[in-house]
């Protein structure tokens, strides 16, 4: 006869910090939901959100959220385990290059906002807050719950040290990219823009570099560290660069297309890189 074994227990801590991640999407989703269907919730012009593009774009990043709902549930019941791993990876890798510079420029950001408060912008002031506080705080109980989650998927890579081997020449490609890429922010943030806006640029700047740097030592010592600062690094160059040119296709401002079309190839080249080096991870352990 065969006994029926029972799903391992979830613990308390990880169910609390699934469901404070997808309390953290509710304010976004709200505001989404309302513009979508015609309500004015958090507007001052409601002609902002009238256009087919601004509908589409705003189905999109509500979208973008649901995605974060469903990867919170993956990342704590146990069949998210049996999800094929690139069908994982690839957005939460997406996701921590969109959330990853909030969190770390949150500080930038609530300053700005509590000192910049102006009537001119189709948007209340305190949807600002509502949104990047909501980004923050997703960042945070989103990318712990994927921790928490990776550990136990693929603990090897936690426990192992890698063998020695070369990056291939797509590493050697996405760390001069990333190092080209951090110039350009780091330029632009002592050009034109508010506070919030300059602290991004320096915060990807650095991220980039601290990839670029991890990918080129790769092969030294723990792996684990340098696959997080790959990770997160390759993930913001990616994920903040297509973020760019989706605003610059949607707002009609193409002037750093370029620039940010390059910074997504460059990220997923280091990204790609630094994956191929997991199987010696494996052996080594």
């Amino acid at each position: 006869m065969t006994v029926a074994m029972a799903p391992p227990k979830i613990s308390s801590a990880r169910l609390i910090v699934c469901y404070a991640a997808i309390l953290g999407t509710l304010p976004y989703l709200t505001l989404k939901a309302s513009w979508v269907t015609g309500g004015s919730l958090g507007l001052r012009d409601p002609s902002f959100v009238d256009s087919d593009l601004m509908v589409f774009a705003n189905l999109v990043t509500g979208g973008m959220d649901v995605v974060a709902v469903l990867l919170a549930l993956a990342f704590t019941y146990s069949w998210g385990r049996r999800i094929p791993a690139p069908l994982v990876l690839f957005p939460i890798w997406i996701g921590t290059g969109l959330l990853a510079p909030i969190v770390l420029d949150i500080p930038v950001i609530a300053a700005d906002l509590t000192t910049t408060q102006s009537a001119d912008l189709p948007l209340e002031n305190w949807v600002w807050a509502v949104v990047y506080g909501g980004f923050a705080w997703q960042g945070i109980m989103l990318l712990t719950a994927f921790v928490l989650y990776a550990r136990d998927r693929w603990w090897f890579v936690v426990t192992g040290t890698v063998k020695p081997g070369t990056i291939g020449g797509a590493g050697l490609l996405g760390i001069v990219t990333a190092l080209v890429c951090a110039a350009f922010h780091a330029i632009w943030a002592f050009g034109p823009g508010g506070v919030a806006a300059r602290g991004q640029d320096i915060v990807i700047a650095v991220l980039a570099v601290l990839a670029a740097l991890a990918l080129a030592n790769v092969s030294r010592g723990r792996f684990w560290p340098r696959l997080v600062l790959v990770w997160t690094g390759a993930g913001t160059m990616a994920g903040t660069g297509a973020w760019g040119l989706f605003a610059a296709l949607t707002m009609g401002s193409a002037d750093r297309a370029a620039v940010l079309a390059v910074q997504v190839v460059g990220g997923a080249l280091m990204m790609v890189s630094v994956l191929r080096r997991l199987p010696a991870v494996e052996q080594a352990t």
